[in-house]
């Protein structure tokens, strides 16, 4: 009995995969106690070896498949937020003969009608053309008596002539600076406004302010 069940343990021990498959030793000592071993039997023993069947392969089912390591979703770096770019203001600069300036967007600038005195022609000055002796800027009979004065002594002097302002387009330096001492000058002018002109100034103001935002 102790046989068998000797042997049906080790049988079932190779069939579940225990043990592979083998050749078992059976064991008989000197008082007959039979043991079964996986190496041979001492000297003084019996012995007799019994092939075990090989076991039967594992099914499907018991079969466990190796778990693999989740790969993290491979995630590309967030671009940065760019800042919306604002170009910088782009307008031409006037000048006026009196040295002025003014903002053109096309580029083509005014006109004035611009006595020569002023500008120095012939070598007078506008006051001594239109000074009250010579007055020469008033042309209503009986306002004033014609000075009879010799023609080489006031050539030209009450003669106007037109002038065309010079135009240049700012470079963005210029046009922001330009801008900036606009906007001081029309705060500045706020200040000191009445309720008729306050609302002129404050579209000029407006408008100065649109045209920094690229400043």
């Amino acid at each position: 009995m102790c046989t068998l069940r000797a042997l049906a343990f080790l049988f079932a021990l190779t069939s579940a995969g225990a043990l592979p498959a083998a050749t078992v030793y059976k064991c008989v000592d000197a008082k007959g106690a039979v043991s079964f071993q996986d190496r041979p039997c001492a000297a003084n023993a019996r012995q007799q070896t019994i092939a075990l069947p090989d076991p039967p392969p594992p099914s499907a089912a018991s079969v466990v498949p190796p778990q693999e390591e989740p790969v993290a979703a491979a995630t590309e770096p967030e671009a940065p937020q760019s800042v919306p770019f604002t170009p910088p203001p782009s307008f031409f600069l006037c000048t006026r003969y009196d040295g002025t300036r003014y903002i053109s967007d096309t580029g083509e600038g005014g006109s004035a009608l611009v006595p020569l005195g002023v500008l120095g022609v012939p070598g007078r000055s506008l006051a001594d053309a239109y000074s009250p002796q010579n007055s020469i800027g008033v042309s209503a009979p009986g306002l004033r008596q014609i000075p009879h004065l010799p023609a080489r002594s006031v050539p030209f002097g009450g003669m106007s002539t037109w002038i065309d302002d010079e135009c240049h387009d700012a470079s963005p330096r210029e046009a922001c600076a330009y801008l900036r001492q606009s906007l001081d000058d029309v705060r500045y002018k706020l200040t000191k406004a009445f309720s008729d002109t306050t609302p002129e100034l404050k579209r000029q103001e407006a408008d100065i302010l649109e045209r920094m935002r690229g400043c």
